[in-house]
């Protein structure tokens, strides 16, 4: 096999590729996808043009192991590691977490340094049951707004902020009509079933 690539390894935290030969654990031999160090990309510069979700692993899911959000028009380095579709990126300055210094995103929304962003577009949903709006995201906290059946759902960014709570229900937060923020329930517990659709903005 090609030293520089690395097939059915899945790819956490570490820093950089090594071109070498490396000795992947068990329990880490799950991912499927070819990942390739290409050494002319490492620390290369590049910026979002939109706003993205950045994982830990090169599926890119699933969305607990979700580091954090980036904006549009925030600069990156490339560790020189891809995988079909994807990069794996560092902060320019700082780090997206201290546990998690380096994740994976789609790389569509990689353009050259110094690019003009395109316009965040809103993401909207069609809310399939009538929901509370709580506070936090957690079933227990206060409630601030709520949806009825067929009403229009803006989330507070694009892609989607969201959280796993203790419980499995998977929260994300939303805009309402005052222009603050709260948080809807997307699913029941443990991640079961679906209280909204995606649709097109109006």
């Amino acid at each position: 096999m090609p030293s520089n690539v690395l097939r059915k390894f899945s790819f956490g935290a570490i820093a950089l590729l090594s071109a070498g030969s490396l000795s992947v654990a068990p329990a880490l031999a799950q991912e499927s996808r070819a990942l390739t160090e290409n050494p002319a990309l490492i620390r290369g510069c590049r910026q979002l043009n939109r706003a993205t979700e950045v994982f830990d692993n090169s599926t890119l899911g699933p969305i607990a192991t979700r580091i954090g959000t980036l904006q549009a028009g925030t600069q990156v380095s490339l560790t020189g590691a891809t995988s079909p579709g994807r990069a794996q990126v560092f902060l320019r300055s700082g780090t997206l977490s201290s546990a998690q210094p380096v994740g994976w995103i789609n790389a569509s929304v990689l353009t050259a340094c110094g690019s003009t962003p395109i316009p965040a577009t809103k993401a909207c949903f069609r809310a399939d049951r009538e929901m509370v709006v709580r506070s936090s995201p957690t079933a227990g906290s206060s409630a601030v707004a709520g949806y009825n059946v067929g009403d229009t759902v803006i989330a507070s960014a694009n892609p989607p902020t969201q959280q796993t709570s203790t419980d499995g229900r998977r929260w994300m937060q939303v805009t309402i009509y005052n222009g603050s923020t709260g948080w809807i329930a997307r699913t029941g517990t443990n991640g079961l079933g679906n209280n909204i659709t995606p649709i097109t903005c109006p």
